[in-house]
């Protein structure tokens, strides 16, 4: 695997990811997240790690963030004597200078594209920077090198990609691509798409051109796929950049047969709207991807 912090999204954040692996790295830690889809992405990163490692931590999974007051401002747990790291999915706390306490939140950089002088800003959300800390920890472990495909989770679930181009989803993207950890194929390519994602998407048309596209070039590839996708383009309710990745740039994660847009859209989906339920269920998740290394595995 590549050094993540060499890359030009994470590079910016070398020096508070160094850090963070120094207080990490001296365990026993308490690791707490709400119980969100993003949160358990982050939070599974670094027990993989501290498995792999043989560091000792313990696990609380806070109420969804959904559930908290919007004036709330004790979100960190406290526990006397012993360091916490809390993972802040939605940049909702306060630095703090608490020698016990890490927050790893989402943070800005500056960025720039491969062949081009223009640079751009954009948000690493928590999933990216926990990938880093845990191949700080492991660099080789088998947990932590079975969750690599999943370290442009996070950024995908963000709203970046909601108004325009998020620079940093694409450059994870392509950054996990080239390394091999993922492949990115269009739409037809994809034996078990979640469709529902994208307005006004036909399946039966989907399941047609399917079946043609392994006869057909490139160019009628191109114009094909299209031509399928004309009708979607008049709905509301996905931007633009959402779209051209759900229909060119889906991400595959290895022996898989469902991309990673569509395991997240299934589990956002499922996920339980009481406090508890979600609790339950996001322990058992995370337990499940854990055990298997695969993040959509039934809970029950």
């Amino acid at each position: 695997m590549h050094d993540l912090l060499q890359t030009s999204f994470l590079s910016p954040l070398k020096e508070d990811i160094v850090k963070a692996y120094q207080f990490i790295s001296n365990g026993p830690l308490v690791l707490a997240a709400s119980a969100d889809l993003e949160g358990l992405l982050a939070l599974g990163f670094l027990e993989a790690a501290l498995l792999d490692a043989g560091i000792s931590y313990s696990r609380r999974f806070l109420q969804p963030m959904k559930h908290v007051p919007r004036d709330e401002q004790n979100l960190v747990p406290k526990y006397n004597g012993t360091k916490i790291v809390f993972i802040d999915s939605f940049g909702k706390t306060d630095d703090t200078n608490s020698e016990n306490v890490l927050i790893v939140k989402p943070k800005e950089v500056e960025v720039q594209f491969p062949h081009s002088e223009q640079k751009k800003r954009g948000t690493v959300d928590v999933v990216i920077q926990s990938s880093a800390l845990a191949s700080m920890i492991s660099p080789t472990g088998t947990k932590t090198t079975s969750f690599r495909p999943y370290v442009g989770a996070g950024q995908w679930l963000m709203e970046g990609l909601d108004t325009t181009i998020d620079p940093i989803h694409t450059l994870v993207r392509d950054f996990l691509r080239d390394e091999g950890t993922i492949k990115v194929v269009p739409l037809p390519e994809i034996s078990q798409p979640n469709v529902d994602m994208i307005p006004g998407l036909s399946e039966r048309r989907l399941k047609k051109l399917r079946t043609l596209w392994t006869d057909m070039n490139a160019n009628q590839r191109s114009q094909a796929l299209s031509e399928f996708c004309l009708p979607s383009l008049a709905t509301e309710g996905i931007s633009t950049a959402r779209f051209e990745e759900l229909i060119w740039k889906r991400m595959v994660l290895p022996n898989q047969e469902k991309d990673l847009a569509s395991i997240l859209h299934l589990l956002q989906s499922e996920w339980p709207e009481t406090k508890d339920e979600a609790l339950l269920f996001a322990s058992r998740l995370l337990d499940s991807w854990l055990r298997t290394g695969h993040l959509f595995e039934s809970t029950d």
